[in-house]
């Protein structure tokens, strides 16, 4: 009896869908800061400078969590002679929900209602 293997798209499709809700507020915060440096001050460069270094940074931990979480667990897998595509999935996935859980974090420890 043949054993009939289930396709792994459906995974797959659930964790990038996962990693876009995990990373959902940080590209609305990424937009927020493309705002000052697509129309910068004419005579405010400390300001447009604090703009395109939060958009680097900002930019920097979209791209490079879930990237170095995938190399991670790529990396895993393969000293553990596994397969690599589902382990790289899944340290994007949890280096996402990492960033998504700090940023939370980080708003709800500094946003602050009322006069300060």
């Amino acid at each position: 009896m043949e054993r009939k293997e289930t396709p792994a798209w459906p995974g797959v499709l659930a964790a990038l869908l996962l990693i876009l809700l995990f990373l959902s507020p940080w590209i609305w915060a990424w937009t927020m800061a493309l705002d000052p440096v697509l129309h910068p001050s004419g005579s405010d460069w400390m300001r447009n400078h604090d703009a395109n270094v939060l958009l680097a940074q900002l930019t920097l931990a979209i791209a490079g969590a879930p990237t170095a979480g995938a190399i991670l667990g790529a990396g895993a897998a393969a000293s553990r002679r596994r397969p690599m595509g589902k382990s790289a999935l899944t340290g994007a996935c949890l280096t996402s929900l990492i960033l998504s859980i700090g940023g939370l974090t980080w708003f709800f420890t500094n946003f602050h209602l009322g006069p300060e």
